[in-house]
């Protein structure tokens, strides 16, 4: 601390404690290492841009939502590819209207068969991940109202998640600290 803060300090008649420590800077927060870099990737076939959806395309190891414009159901989906790889794979099914594409199926089913243009935003980015990126998708197709839902059970091995509890417990004697997971109701 300079001098002339010390000072400024004192001026004021209180007693304070001024502790410096090292951290990240308010101009490493504010600052971007591309200030002036599209935030879209201006590609026509890229789902995400395209429709004005959330997140970046280019992130690999993401889970996504796919959202129908006309009665608002969502199918909810990960992968380890980037969402513009994943999202150009859906749109091609679609337009090729397979038998194997969910969004195919829920227009067919839900729509008459006319093709709904679909928006696709992504969710979380789990680059390293794999685990956490299937438990995130099956934590929201678990909290999405099934009536709202394109996702079918069928489509994985579909395995519902109990609620459950973390609970510590310190032992001074040994220094350690134990975690455990008690299942809670559900």
């Amino acid at each position: 601390m300079t001098s002339a803060t010390r000072r400024e300090i004192q001026k004021t008649g209180f007693r304070i404690k001024v502790v410096e420590q090292s951290g990240v800077t308010i101009k490493r927060m504010l600052q971007r290492s591309g200030p002036f870099k599209e935030r879209k990737c201006n590609n026509t076939n890229c789902l995400i841009c395209s429709t004005g959806g959330k997140g970046s395309c280019r992130r690999t190891g993401v889970t996504y939502e796919l959202v129908c414009p006309i009665c608002r159901h969502k199918y909810f989906g990960e992968t380890s590819r980037s969402a513009y790889t994943r999202g150009k794979e859906h749109l091609k099914a679609l337009e090729q209207r397979e038998e194997g594409s969910v969004l195919w199926r829920h227009c067919r089913d839900v729509h008459a068969g006319n093709i709904a243009g679909f928006a696709m935003n992504v969710t979380g980015t789990f680059q390293t991940d794999a685990m956490l990126r299937e438990i995130t998708e099956s934590v929201r197709i678990n909290q999405t109202e099934e009536g709202q839902l394109i996702n079918t059970k069928e489509e994985w091995t579909y395995f519902r998640i109990p609620n459950a509890v973390v609970a510590r417990s310190w032992d001074s004697g040994c220094k350690r600290l134990f975690v455990f997971l008690l299942r809670n109701g559900g």
